[in-house]
């Protein structure tokens, strides 16, 4: 909220706020979740309680939007809603939007909650962590087009490529049983084999994984993403008081959550039967957005991602080439302006690659983001520009 596109940015004193020039919420009402329940300011009596799990976190969530759409602001529930996460929240995104779409279907719209989600915002989403792993290959070795020489030397990038028919194997043998043990047996295979050179680089002063063109300050994240003045502001007293908590240590990365997801080895399944499901079953159009100096979550491999994505528009979206995308004055278009990145897709499916941008995309190119996203969400100007088909 604070660092990317709430309405204000906490300055550098960790006490004062200012207003956010190209805030997400000059395009539509924001609606900021902290979850799952248990992490930020979303507080659980007994955090033993808290989900560990996909299909837990969603039950959960669909709880909290029953509450608030049938008792609090009922007149919410039949507007159009767009589901928006990054990172970690771009899976949650996926899964928890198909749950609700399910469960709605299911119930043939008599229940209490029937929300309108119209589209799905997934920004350096992880969605199949051996795409991403794949995609270290050619992020770091693929000599494309604006890319004069290997990130990695030649020993090394013969070892990511030796290694990739591996994990990409039980990358596939994940997707088809969805057995929990079993991909994070892929994980680790593909992290040890593929990610091993980059892994091995993430030191102080070697690659930050959240954004290349950065060194690395201190391991594992490297940067403030968990620090900075939006830490400190959330922290202050009187801030919490006016919140109405006494002394709840904040933080913007719950570590302990991470860590007991990672042991019961949910975090390695994919959401891509998920996102195939909402493609084929559904009308909500799902928006992928990534920073090209993203590592983590890297833009080959999500680009791998969709174009192996199975639904019933895949060959045609395969097929699809990439294009340069311009903004000018908070809108996008084709040819003039500032210079943003490259699209594929349609009006269904579609991915941005953002120039210039790490992890945080939406932070690192505000305005661009700006234009993508209220542009997507109004679909105004993607009826003009894109086929529906």
């Amino acid at each position: 909220m604070f660092k990317e596109i709430g309405p204000c940015y906490v300055n550098a004193d960790g006490n004062s706020t200012s207003r956010r020039e190209f805030s997400w919420i000059n395009r539509a009402n924001v609606l900021f979740i902290d979850q799952p329940i248990g992490i930020g300011f979303s507080v659980l009596a007994n955090r033993s309680a808290a989900a560990t799990s996909l299909d837990a976190g969603a039950r959960d969530l669909h709880a909290f939007l029953t509450t608030f759409t049938a008792s609090v602001f009922p007149e919410l529930a039949h507007r159009p809603w767009h589901f928006a996460g990054e990172s970690m929240g771009g899976h949650w995104t996926t899964g928890y939007a198909q749950y609700i779409m399910s469960r709605q279907q299911e119930e043939g719209g008599v229940g209490d909650l029937s929300l309108n989600i119209e589209t799905i915002i997934a920004v350096s989403a992880y969605i199949d962590s051996s795409r991403t792993d794949v995609g270290l290959y050619d992020f770091f070795c693929d000599e494309e087009e604006g890319k004069h020489h290997s990130l990695m030397n030649e020993t090394a990038c013969a070892a990511m490529a030796a290694a990739v028919p591996e994990c990409e194997r039980l990358g596939a043998l994940c997707r088809d049983t969805y057995d929990r043990h079993v991909c994070a047996v892929a994980a680790r295979e593909c992290t040890a084999g593929v990610g091993k050179y980059f892994w091995d680089g993430v030191r102080p002063g070697g690659w930050d994984p959240y954004d290349s063109r950065n060194k690395c300050t201190e391991p594992p994240l490297c940067s403030d993403l968990n620090g900075g003045p939006a830490a400190v502001y959330l922290n202050q007293p009187w801030v919490q008081e006016r919140l109405g908590f006494s002394q709840w240590p904040f933080e913007l990365i719950d570590f302990d959550l991470n860590e007991r997801w990672t042991l019961e080895k949910h975090v390695f399944v994919p959401t891509t039967r998920e996102l195939t499901w909402l493609l084929d079953n559904t009308d909500v159009r799902v928006l992928f957005v990534n920073g090209n100096n993203d590592i983590i979550v890297n833009t080959p491999g999500q680009l791998r991602l969709l174009d192996e994505q199975p639904w019933k528009r895949q060959a045609w979206f395969r097929n699809q080439r990439l294009h340069e995308w311009y903004h000018s004055s908070g809108k996008l278009n084709e040819s003039f302006g500032t210079k943003g990145g490259k699209w594929k897709g349609n009006y269904r499916l579609s991915i941005f690659t953002v120039d210039e941008a790490g992890h945080m995309s939406p932070a690192d190119q505000p305005t661009a983001l700006e234009a993508v996203v209220g542009s997507w969400v109004s679909g105004d100007w993607y009826r003009s520009w894109l086929s529906s088909d």
